[in-house]
């Protein structure tokens, strides 16, 4: 199986569905025509505002296991990590939000797109906690992790982004999520 199969394979996790729709019961009420919902979406500038976000978050941490590998820098490392905790709401939110337009298909990918990206949140928390205490061979583990994580969470967001699965198309007056 390649990779593009394995990842086409989520679109077919209708395991998710119950789930995915309680979650969407919630939130497309809640941001559909609404400002907020136009903010996290990134009306007021004519494109989604969630990749420059997850940029921010996945380059910090992505820095901090570089500066992990060349030792000696436990101090940037850890605030780097930080960072990517801090810049982590802003992405979850405005995700969540593009999420909410989606069909069922992407839903599903969504959802598990999260859940890889929410692994990594914890693994990278655990990490800044343990360097709390002191800077070591697990504290760089759960980063290392971390980062293993979040990649697999945004190599599914690549093909949420760009996979060759049908979308609906958008409502007059706002932007596709996807090309």
């Amino acid at each position: 199986m390649t990779t593009k199969q394995a990842l086409d394979s989520l679109e077919s996790a209708s395991f998710l569905d119950g789930a995915s729709n309680a979650i969407n019961s919630v939130l497309k009420p809640a941001l559909d025509d609404t400002a907020v919902g136009a903010g996290l979406r990134g009306r007021w500038i004519g494109h989604p505002i969630h990749p420059a976000l997850v940029n921010v978050t996945i380059g910090s941490w992505t820095s901090a296991v570089v500066l992990d590998l060349l030792n000696h820098q436990s101090r940037a490392s850890k605030l780097v990590i930080s960072l990517g905790l801090v810049s982590a709401p802003a992405a979850i939110a405005t995700g969540w939000a593009d999420w909410s337009t989606m069909n069922t298909r992407q839903r599903r990918v969504g959802m598990i797109h999260a859940a890889s990206n929410a692994t990594g949140v914890f693994l990278f928390l655990g990490s800044y906690l343990r360097r709390r205490k002191q800077t070591d061979g697990i504290a760089k583990a759960l980063a290392a992790a971390g980062l293993a994580t979040a990649s697999v969470g945004g190599l599914i967001g690549g093909h949420l982004a760009y996979s060759s699965t049908e979308q609906e198309p958008a409502p007059a007056g706002k932007h596709s999520i996807r090309r």
